[in-house]
């Protein structure tokens, strides 16, 4: 018998179309385990389809001894108890036996292509992406036509040319003619002639050049290229491929054009943008999706080094493969390791690093790309500094790009012609150069940008710097003279106006815009430089590592908030001295001191564009969340590092609505919406590597921030559904809907996994630690026939707890497969939704079962014994808001409860709410885990709806609570990211679980704030103190007032304050209470809530409620009246009142204004009918000002003749704008009013005459509905209101009246900063107006204090970036309705959404010098103790203006009225509309 030459490794790649078209690895799943390792089983299984899986499968067999083939096609494609493939056995068998002509020329062609590429065919990795690519460009390849493959040096071209054409299939289209030939030393004439010889002998190797000496080169060339194309058209080679390797220029590539399919592949840019995408096909290995994958890496690792593939790294040095080669050679050679490998010198990487380099020594560029390594790896270079390194003669124009061209054109840099920038391909940076005048480049470069001269501009924004300066002026600093170092260090990076720009523009490792990660390394990594052993500044820099975590949502939320501004207003007396002293050369600016309290310093994790819908805190500070996007993030929160890998399933967009670790969180499970249970693993390796020792103190050098690998992403490993289907086809069309995992950590015990159908049947799978999968268990299924369950869990290991979508609650004992609904008494949750269900057990060898619904929370607990007991708890919840999320503390002492209004946690032994926070958002999902520190207990982790952030919150123990302690622990716990209140014995102060609402008023003398809290009491605020008080000094002047009504718990919704004896507070029953006699005001008119509630003089208190369908108003007389006719009812819903002319109290609703004589109560002028609401109004000096929903705008003259009050139209407009309006505010004079709009929009018009004029349009700078808008008396500033609070100049916008700001402003985030310095010439300060000085007949404000308010704001200008703007606070909370201020315009009082009250006192410029505590006096201080103090001892204190002896108003004014002669002071209104505000829109 004749021996056989071929084997089944041969034969099996014959058959590899076959397999793609017929064959299914996961049918021979198990049987493969017989074959091929377990990780290599895995990496098949897991592959996005059967196709890729059949690849990795056959790549895998062909790294396998001949015997081990064979045991695939005889045994794993002809089992005995799976699906059998015994026709492809049959087949290829029959091949083995007597293969065919084709199959031995193809075996022949990839014998030689083998032989004649040892390194290719001993160490090759097949590229699954790349490959695929390839081959499918190949097959569609016709003669004439090119496939280039072009990548950077090392790239893996060559390997991937020769891995895709030892393909059957791409050999057959060949006609198994495939020439190769290598173009790198094909330069000149004489090198192309011979390269066409040796092209012509590997066609005919019989053929014999017919020497012809008397012709020359070029003549030579040209007929060997005529032969060529003459052999290339013969029917034998018409479909041959032509394969050049290295083509180094476009002249090379076109003395081989001879007309056939051509494959070539380069490096040079010069090769691939001179062949046209109309002729060629253009495969880039440096586009990212065809880079190595984390698998290609390890399999490649493993080729050189023989290993577990746990010992491998968890962060591989690089994705070059030819780079990676070589350090994986080196490590099996003994001559470096895993941890030095960078401290040991490669020759080979060198020699192929320096033979490509050698394109420029002919052309003397050498030299200039050396010059290169001064700057960071992978920084983006800006073009304009490249003429200070590479010529001292500074006038070289354009010359820079001629050498940048040179460079690109040999694939040395990569130009970036958007930003103008260059960089250096990675494995060029490999290359160590040493230059002995590289320390005067350095110094090049920071002489370049004038640090002295940006920093002492008199502007917040450092017009003259620009990206890469913020990225990495400190590697620049580093290198220059001692002398000079520290002061420029200290110059820089202690400026708050450069480290917030740097936060501005730096992103997160996901590509969100702003992130403080890479400021806080760098300020680590240089902090011996800027502080030089002094004691002083390392206090300093420690308070700012401490500060920016804190106010990094402040920056992210607004871009035009200033973190001079921010670090002026903080507590810390560190950074606030710093700031005091930064602010003194900017004296024309705003400048703000807060005194307010109830501050939040929330930590947050910036998503950029994406929400987040499920989340968990795991150990070693990482973080897992569900993305909107339906992607699954895991990244380190710690701020030390920065590791971040992405979990995706390509082809599935549900969305993720569970999710849940096991196995020390190795892994994950999650089910989604349409009804898949996907198994992942969390850690690319082993996750005891993915933290080295001591990672939390690694200070990384800065640019190693640009060597950042992009974010991993990895698929699932298991698709759970699948491996229940492959044991019970009766499952294949039903959806998981729930799962319970059982985590069994008793040694011998397995991890169990519950999964429910739809239709209504479990099963139970076994976690196989072998193989790292779920697998049937012998459990035979549960049928309960219960529909859509929506949650499961096991108690006592007998009993499930079933929760169907209905919310009918049963409980089936296993041991009997017998389901029941328990009689519960009390627990009625029909209606209700289930969000979550935790079984736990208990001390006391009970077990409980924690069930949250959307409008209640129970515990149903079991009582073992000879027959189970079961009793249902409710959790009393005082709160009642709605129910979003929840979670149990890991200890069971807390629950935290995710609401429409915030976050709750619940104390479960103690039965009490005890803390709340975040009550502005609507809660999406929550975390807490469990710390074992001392002081420091949980983590919390909240996501809200429409917010692209994740806040990190930490709760920590009260150290004033000691009283509470229970058995030596003590119950007491705070928010770390609160101002902790109680380190001050103050009146002002609330328990944690207390917030301040939004709700309130201001008295006439300005001497009190009124302020309504959660528990619907009213505090009082004193706002006149001692004017020399200290900054952070005691308040004394804060008392409480509980009327008797709020034990009915109702909700206070109105409140009223004209004097310190006049307090008037609504309620939601219609309610109206007087709150210093803490008496009911008789009325039977209203029992719907009270929203609006105004005392319009000493005599007369309006009410109103807004219910759609019956709108009431109750007009009450506060002295005894005379006539029977009061209190007064009418039939609107009154939004504003005010006297005017003495008896006429004139009211606003949608419906129009309306008006009543007081002296004739019956005379009432109800509004004319309208089709359209009144959503904007003012009165201001005789006029009154409307807008209408249409975006109509009319103004009346207030007429009073004949004891009648009349309105003559002035004029009527429609303005421009189409969106809705929300506010409406104008001038004391009634020359200008604005205008402020649902989206943000505000615009300010004049009005001369009858004419309305549009001065100017603010846009992009408000995010959200104006709340609130109000000029100063003066006129200088018009102040907006918002999601945050804006200070505008109105000179400054008349003066530049008609120059409207293009619809896309300049981002302070994205900043150009190319701004010529002549741009500031337009943020002009202030000036005084002729009109500015008010008349003296103003009721008002006093003439004293209106030169007082011209004092503060005259010569006041913002930025050159938004010369308008002056100032902007941006609120912790989501908005404000409302704010306050003093006379002069010098304090502001402010309550966001979030119960943050702001105090803002104006900086005096003619008191702006340094405070008490100066730079000299800072002593140093630890992270640690920063830490310590943030917590415990900065506290906010209100500091209050001095006491005002004159009427004045509140914080809406609603205009100078024409006040009768004869009408009295306090007759008339002096307080503008209050809480109506936010409620002008219809």
């Amino acid at each position: 018998m004749a021996v056989l030459q071929h084997g089944y490794k041969d034969i099996l790649f014959v058959y590899l179309d076959a397999f793609i078209r017929d064959f299914d690895c996961k049918d021979v799943q198990d049987s493969l385990l017989s074959v091929l390792s377990k990780e290599e089983v895995e990496i098949v299984i897991k592959s996005k389809d059967a196709e890729s899986a059949t690849y990795r499968l056959f790549w895998s067999l062909l790294a396998k001894p001949e015997s081990v083939v064979k045991d695939f096609v005889e045994d794993v494609l002809n089992p005995k108890d799976q699906p059998n493939y015994d026709f492809l056995m049959a087949a290829i068998q029959a091949e083995y036996q007597s293969p065919s002509l084709e199959t031995k020329m193809y075996i022949e062609q990839r014998d030689r292509l083998y032989n004649d590429n040892q390194l290719f065919a001993q160490y090759n990795v097949n590229r699954l992406q790349p490959y695929l690519k390839l081959k499918k460009a190949l097959l569609e390849l016709r003669p004439a036509k090119n496939v280039l493959i072009d990548g950077a040096l090392g790239a893996g071209k060559q390997w991937l040319a020769l891995d895709v054409c030892s393909s059957v299939k791409v050999q057959r289209a060949m006609d198994f003619k495939i020439f190769w030939l290598n173009m790198k030393n094909c330069n000149s004439p004489e090198s192309i002639l011979e390269m066409l010889q040796t092209l012509q002998h590997q066609i005919d190797p019989n053929y014999t050049q017919r020497s012809d000496p008397a012709s020359n080169i070029k003549q030579r060339i040209l007929s060997t290229q005529a032969e060529l194309r003459r052999l290339l058209r013969s029917k034998p080679y018409e479909n041959c491929l032509l394969v050049l390797r290295n083509v180094q220029s476009e002249k090379a590539w076109s003395a081989f054009n001879l007309g056939c399919k051509i494959l070539l592949t380069t490096r040079f840019k010069q090769v691939t943008q001179f062949l046209s995408a109309a002729t060629t096909t253009h495969i880039s290995l440096d586009d990212h999706s065809l880079m190595l994958t984390p698998d290609e890496v390890k399999a490649l690792c493993l080729k050189y080094i023989h290993c577990s593939a746990q010992d491998l790294p968890r962060e591989v040095p690089t994705n070059n493969p030819r780079k990676l080669s070589l350090i994986a050679e080196s490590i099996k050679d003994g001559l470096a390791t895993w941890d030095n490998w960078k401290h040991v010198n490669c020759d080979k990487l060198t020699t192929i690093i320096e033979g490509a380099l050698k394109v420029l020594e002919p052309l003397g560029y050498r030299k200039l790309f050396d010059r290169l390594s001064i700057f960071p790896p992978s920084a983006r270079i800006p073009i304009n500094l490249l003429s200070l390194i590479w010529f001292d003669d500074k006038s070289s124009g354009d010359y820079p790009m001629v050498v940048v061209n040179k460079l690109h054109k040999y694939s040395l840099v990569e130009k970036h012609p958007e930003e103008s920038t260059i960089s250096i391909p990675a494995i060029y940076l490999e290359l160590k150069v040493n230059g002995d005048d590289y320390a005067a480049l350095h110094q090049r470069i920071v002489d370049h940008y004038n640090i002295t001269k940006a920093f002492d501009h008199d502007d917040l924004i450092l017009t003259s710097l620009d990206r890469y300066f913020y990225s990495h002026i400190g590697h620049h600093l580093m290198a220059i003279e001692p002398s000079e170092k520290v002061d420029l260090f200290r110059k820089v990076f202690l400026d708050f106006r450069f480290l917030e720009q740097k936060i501005r523009h730096d992103t997160t490792a996901w590509n969100a815009c702003g992130s403080i990660l890479d400021t806080l390394h760098q300020l680590k990594f240089y902090k011996k430089h800027i502080c030089d052993n002094d004691l002083q500044y390392d206090g300093l820099v420690n308070a700012i590592l401490d500060f920016l975590p804190k106010i990094e949502e402040n920056l992210i939320r607004s871009k035009f908030t200033d973190l001079l501004r921010i670090g002026l207003m903080d507590e810390d007396d560190t950074i606030y001295g710093e700031a005091y002293r930064q602010v003194q050369k900017f004296k024309d600016r705003v400048w703000f001191i807060d005194h307010g309290r109830f501050h939040q310093h929330r930590q947050i994790i910036n998503l950029g564009n994406k929400e987040v819908r499920l989340v968990l805190y795991l150990d070693d500070d990482f973080c897992l969340m569900a993305l909107a996007g339906q992607e699954l993030l895991l990244t380190d929160v710690s701020l030390e590092a920065e590791d971040t890998y992405l979990l995706k399933d390509e082809n599935d967009n549900s969305e993720t609505l569970r999710m849940e670790v096991f196995n020390n969180q190795k892994h994950l499970i999650t089910l989604h919406s349409n009804g898949s249970v996907k198994l992942w693993t969390l850690w690319p390796d082993c996750p005891c590597r993915r933290h080295s020792a001591g990672s939390r103190q690694r200070v990384r050098p800065p640019a190693s921030a640009h060597l950042r690998n992009p974010t991993e992403t990895r698929g699932h490993k298991q698709l759970v559904n699948s491996a229940v289907n492959r044991f019970s086809g009766n499952h294949s069309d039903q959806k998981i809907t729930a799962f319970y995992l059982n985590k069994d950590s008793q040694p011998g015990n397995k991890a169990q996994l519950h999964v429910a159908f739809s239709n209504g049947d479990v099963n139970i799978l076994e976690w196989d630690e072998l193989d790292q999968v779920f697998k049937k268990s012998q459990t035979p299924t549960l049928k309960t026939e219960q529909l859509e369950i929506r949650s499961i869990v096991q108690v006592f290991q007998r009993f499930y707890v079933i929760v169907t979508a209905d919310s009918t609650l049963t409980v089936w004992d296993l041991f009997n497969s017998y389901g029941d609904q328990p009689d519960l008494p009390g627990f009625d949750v029909r209606n209700d939704t289930l969000l979550a269900m935790e079984a736990y057990d208990e001390r006391n060898e009970e077990a409980t079962v924690l069930l949250i619904f959307k409008q209640s929370v129970w515990r149903l607990k079991f009582i073992p014994g000879p027959k189970v007991i079961l009793n249902a708890e409710a959790v009393d919840l005082s709160e009642g808001n709605y129910i979003t999320c929840g979670k149990r503390s890991a200890d069971g002492n807390y629950l935290l409860l995710g609401t429409t209004e915030g976050l709750i946690v619940y104390d479960l032994q103690t039965s009490d709410t005890v803390l709340r926070s975040n009550v502005s958002e609507q809660i999406e999902c929550v975390d807490i885990y469990e710390l074992f520190d001392p002081a420091y207990k949980y983590i919390v982790l909240c996501g809200a709806k429409g917010k692209q952030v994740l806040h990190v919150h930490t709760l920590r123990s009260d150290p004033h609570r000691r009283e509470a302690e229970d058995a030596g622990r003590s119950r007491g716990i705070v928010w770390v990211h609160s101002a902790d209140e109680t380190s001050v014995k103050t009146s002002a102060r609330l328990e944690p679980n207390v917030y301040l609402r939004s709700l309130m008023d201001m008295t006439n003398e300005r001497s009190q704030l009124l302020v309504v809290d959660s528990k619907e009491r009213i505090h009082q605020i004193e706002t006149a103190s001692d004017p020399n008080a200290r900054r952070r000094s005691s308040i004394s002047a804060w008392s409480t007032i509980t009327p008797t009504h709020a034990a009915t718990k109702m909700r206070i919704t109105a409140i009223s304050a004209h004097d310190y004896e006049h307090i008037f507070a609504g309620y939601a029953d219609g309610v109206i209470i007087d709150v210093n006699r803490d008496e009911v005001l008789p009325q039977q008119f209203i029992t719907e809530p009270i929203a609006y509630l105004k005392q319009v003089s000493s005599n007369v208190l309006v009410a109103s409620s807004h219910d759609a369908n019956a709108p009431k108003t109750v007009i009450f007389q506060l002295q005894e009246a005379e006539s029977e006719q009061w209190p007064l009812y009418l039939n609107i819903g009154t939004k504003y009142a005010c006297l005017v002319g003495g008896p006429f109290l004139v009211l606003f609703s949608d419906h129009g204004v309306s008006h009543v004589d007081l002296t004739n109560p019956s005379a009432f002028v109800r509004p004319e009918e309208s089709h359209e609401s009144l959503v904007g109004f003012d009165l201001k000096n005789g006029l009154l000002f409307l807008a209408y929903g249409n975006n109509y705008i009319e103004v009346f003259r207030l007429v009073f003749s004949n004891s009648h009050l009349t309105y003559k139209l002035i004029c009527e407009q429609k303005i421009g704008q189409t969106e809705k309006i929300t506010y409406l505010s104008a001038s004391e004079d009634g020359t200008m009013f604005s205008l402020g709009f649902k989206s943000g929009i505000i615009e300010l018009f004049s009005l001369d005459g009858r004419q309305i004029t549009l001065i100017t349009s603010i846009r992009e700078v408000h995010m959200g509905p104006i709340r609130q808008l109000r000029f100063s008396p003066c006129k200088l500033l018009l102040i907006s209101c918002a999601e945050q609070l804006c200070f505008w100049n109105v000179t400054h916008m008349r003066n530049n009246q008609g120059e409207q700001r293009p619809n896309q402003s300049r981002s302070r985030r994205i900043k150009l900063h190319s701004v010529p310095h002549e741009d500031a010439v337009d943020a002009a300060p202030i000036a005084s107006d002729s009109d500015a000085e008010p008349p003296s007949s103003l009721p008002r404000q006093s003439f004293a204090d209106s030169q007082r308010e011209a004092e503060l704001w005259l010569n006041k200008r913002g930025n050159a970036d938004r010369p308008e703007l002056l100032a902007c606070i941006k609120f912790v909370g989501n908005e404000a309705s409302q704010f306050f201020t003093d006379s002069t315009f010098s304090k502001f009082y402010v309550i966001d959404d979030e119960g943050v009250y702001y105090h803002l006192m104006l900086l005096d410029p003619s008191r702006l010098r340094l405070p008490e505590q100066s730079l000299e006096k800072i002593t140093d201080r630890s992270l640690d103790q920063i830490g310590d103090l943030q917590y415990e001892e900065y506290l906010r204190i209100i500091e209050s203006p001095a006491s005002q002896t004159e009427e004045s108003e509140g914080a809406d004014v609603v205009g100078d009225l024409v006040l009768d002669k004869n009408s009295k002071l306090d007759d008339i209104d002096l307080e503008p509309p209050d809480t109506i505000l936010e409620e002008e829109t219809s």
